[in-house]
């Protein structure tokens, strides 16, 4: 952890103290205070404030002080006390909105999604950016004509790269047919699933890449065609670094970074957490200088990977424990807003759900077999030495076998090495079993789930693969809260939209794509998946103390609605994935939505083709998730 991060949490356990100190019991009091300084104060307020806090549920103002929370409660009582100070200001923009802890993501990988932003997209789906929309296109046809109209529509010489292509949806794709839109500009098609990669005859001379090149005896070659300009699954790992000298240079990536900030800003985020970084030590300084220098929106937080140690470091769980704790102490790499979590780990069960390569316990209904990231005796070697240094360990997994497997390892370890609070959290969970849950719940353990695998593979997965009975409770909620776990939602962005309240619809409403309830035994509440979106994922994180809630002491981080979630909910349900996010105040400072952007546009009809991706294009080249993706592109930079 960084000087200035410590100096931080160590300020804010003494607000914090002081702050409820003062305070008398909630019930006596409709507003609390915390110690004031010298410093200028800012009153917001709203209409109304949901607090997600154990000292006071509701409010209509809060005051902030050196971008901490002073007070909150009634806007006329805290008026009253604080508007003859020296420098106050009563801002009343937000008077008719509701508003909300800021939302807090504990799985997103940012840094991936700016080489994506960095793209020309052509999608099958409607996407709606803060930079811009992009309407979905279906055929070849008219991708192809859209592929035209990007081409002529450059400066001559400038390559094209556009992301988004998906063979179900836009056709075939080879050298040749990228040739006849031109021989003259480089051009680069990004599948969707970003595991793909079409190069034409413009690029190849642009990299200088010859047939030799792209032919031997090594296995990557087996996955690479020179003439049909195609490379994919471990062929990324020689073609890919060409993608990336266009959409990684200096100033595209800081592009990105501020695209990227921007979309999540958009969807009311202002604490974002990675699992599963191991870019080169460069690029992350890079990444966090970027964020540093520009427009405070958010604190990106990176979890390592400690997978990635543990195989580079032929399997030595030591010494990649080692490697790892060295790594995060390194201070160009531990920023202001961009910054390692102290003491945390991102390890791996078994594999991807919209692949279909989770392990079931009882198998897939049409005979194939799931796949393992971490063999269960790697995940076990190289998950003791975190548990023993007593590291809050995040665990991928997606299967029901997966997670007892994961949950196994986790008791075995505690059984040798007790530990009070571990907070050792498995993260995805596309299929659990509740007997799983408990044991994990039971033994301290947390679990964040991605709702929207119910939404978008629900349906489709009764029918391919795992069956209505197991199907339906894809993406389980009320399990857990029942087992007395900590629950969180998350997106694994870009997978799917990085929009904790379309995460929070998925989880009230559970329907898939055709609109009918999966699981209706699994649906939360609007306030119990509210949580899921702020203080849950806080606690889960070790943040709990700064974020999560508008508490005194905390980090003056808000999410700001143009509705009131709870009444949403009440009236029309369905809604609640279009509440707009407005503004964001980070750090007591306002941040407002410049275009209030839904990301991947959750419409019948794109939803249909994200439907048609999951069901089709399961296989090992167009299948995976972000956490896959970013592995591999994370092995790609290490080695460039």
């Amino acid at each position: 952890m960084s000087l200035n991060a410590k100096i931080k949490i160590t300020a804010l356990a003494a607000a914090m103290a002081l702050g409820l100190t003062a305070c008398q019991s909630t019930q006596q009091t409709d507003t609390l205070f915390a110690e004031a300084s010298a410093s200028p104060i800012t009153l917001y307020s709203a209409a109304n404030i949901i607090t997600m806090s154990d000292q006071i549920e509701s409010a209509n103002a809060v005051a902030v002080q050196d971008g901490k929370i002073l007070a909150i409660g009634d806007r006329d009582t805290i008026l009253a006390k604080y508007q003859d100070t020296e420098g106050f200001s009563h801002n009343t923009t937000f008077a008719n909105k509701t508003m909300t802890p800021g939302f807090v993501e504990p799985h997103v990988h940012a840094w991936l999604f700016t080489f994506v932003a960095n793209t020309h997209f052509i999608t099958p789906a409607d996407w709606s950016l803060p930079w811009g929309d992009v309407k979905g296109v279906v055929g070849q046809e008219a991708y192809l004509a859209r592929l035209k109209e990007l081409e002529a529509s450059l400066p001559e010489g400038e390559p094209l790269v556009t992301w988004g292509w998906h063979n179900y949806f836009h056709g075939e794709m080879n050298r040749q047919i990228l040739d006849e839109i031109s021989t003259e500009r480089p051009i680069i098609v990004w599948q969707r699933s970003v595991h793909e990669l079409y190069f034409n005859s413009a690029a190849f001379d642009h990299f200088g890449v010859k047939a030799e090149d792209w032919q031997g005896e090594a296995n990557h070659f087996n996955y690479m065609d020179y003439e049909k300009g195609h490379a994919y699954e471990t062929g990324l790992y020689a073609a890919a670094p060409l993608l990336l000298q266009l959409v990684g240079t200096p100033e595209k990536f800081a592009q990105g970074i501020e695209r990227t900030k921007e979309y999540m800003q958009a969807g009311g985020i202002t604490t974002a957490v990675d699992p599963g970084v191991m870019l080169p030590m460069n690029m992350t300084a890079s990444m966090v200088n970027l964020m540093d220098d520009g427009l405070p929106m958010l604190d990106y937080y990176m979890i390592p990977a400690g997978n990635t140690a543990y195989d580079h470091l032929d399997k030595d769980a030591q010494a990649a424990f080692e490697a790892v704790s060295q790594m995060v102490k390194d201070p160009a790499t531990n920023g202001e807003y961009v910054r390692w979590l102290p003491n945390q780990v991102k390890l791996f069960s078994d594999g991807a759900a919209y692949a279909q390569l989770m392990m079931m316990k009882d198998g897939y209904t049409d005979g194939h077999d799931g796949a393992w990231i971490q063999y269960p005796e790697d995940l076990e070697a190289s998950m003791r030495p975190y548990w023993e240094n007593d590291y809050t360990i995040v665990v991928h997994s997606n299967g029901d076998y997966g997670l007892e497997v994961a949950v196994d390892l986790m008791e075995k370890l505690h059984e040798e090495s007790p530990r009070e609070d571990h907070r050792t959290s498995f993260h995805h969970l596309a299929y659990t079993d509740p007997v799983d849950i408990q044991r994990g719940a039971d033994i301290g353990a947390t679990f964040s789930v991605n709702p929207f695998y119910l939404h978008v593979l629900g349906e489709q997965y009764a029918e391919f693969g795992v069956g209505m009975e197991r199907a339906q409770y894809t993406s389980r909620g009320r399990s857990f809260l029942d087992a007395g776990a900590s629950l969180s939602f998350h997106s694994d962005a870009p997978m799917a939209p990085g929009r904790p309240l379309a995460l929070a619809w998925t989880a009230v409403n559970r329907t898939g794509l055709s609109g009918k309830m999966l699981g209706e035994s699994e649906k939360m509440t609007m306030e119990e998946s509210l949580r899921a979106i702020t203080i849950e994922a806080a606690y889960q994180t070790r943040l709990e103390d700064e974020v999560g809630s508008i508490d005194l002491g905390k980090a003056a981080n808000f999410a700001v609605l143009n509705q009131h979630p709870y009444e949403v909910e009440k009236t029309a349900p369905e809604t609640i994935k279009d509440i707009e996010v407005y503004a964001t105040v980070f750090n007591g400072n306002p941040v407002v939505t410049e275009k209030m952007s839904q990301g991947l546009v959750l419409n019948q009809e794109g939803l249909n083709t994200v439907n048609i991706i999951s069901r089709l294009g399961g296989g090992h080249v167009t299948g995976g998730d972000s956490c896959d993706a970013s592995r591999i592109y994370q092995e790609i930079l290490r080695d460039m």
